[in-house]
């Protein structure tokens, strides 16, 4: 089962001894910058996916293949945003699950990471 802590530690190395770049090589500008593409991209394929649901021509790809670009791009800045959250040394699990936890808490949900993790 692949967790966060696995994601994290292979998503590392493919940095490191794949595209043989440290996360140390760019600053926090370029990690955001990176992050900030890809998720733009993301934006522009739900343009493209609005376009289909409000019957606008132009696009080039089906609606299934817009959805599968879509999560590609997603997948991608999730990626950056992890590698951006190693280089500036942010454990990103346990921030989402503070910070999901804080806002279950305020609004009084009682499920909360923590507790099903345990």
């Amino acid at each position: 089962m692949m967790t966060f802590q696995k994601f994290s530690a292979l998503n590392h190395a493919r940095c490191r001894d794949g595209f043989k770049h440290n996360l140390s090589d760019w600053s926090a500008s370029d990690w955001m910058t990176a992050t900030m593409g890809e998720l733009g991209e993301a934006a522009n394929i739900v343009k493209k996916l609005n376009r289909h649901r409000d019957g606008i021509a132009g696009n080039k790809e089906a609606e299934d293949e817009l959805r599968e670009h879509l999560a590609r791009e997603l997948a991608d800045t999730f990626i950056y945003l992890d590698l951006m959250c190693q280089a500036l040394g942010i454990d990103l699990e346990s921030a989402v699950t503070r910070t999901f936890d804080a806002k279950s808490r305020k609004i009084g949900y009682p499920h909360l990471i923590e507790k099903e993790a345990a």
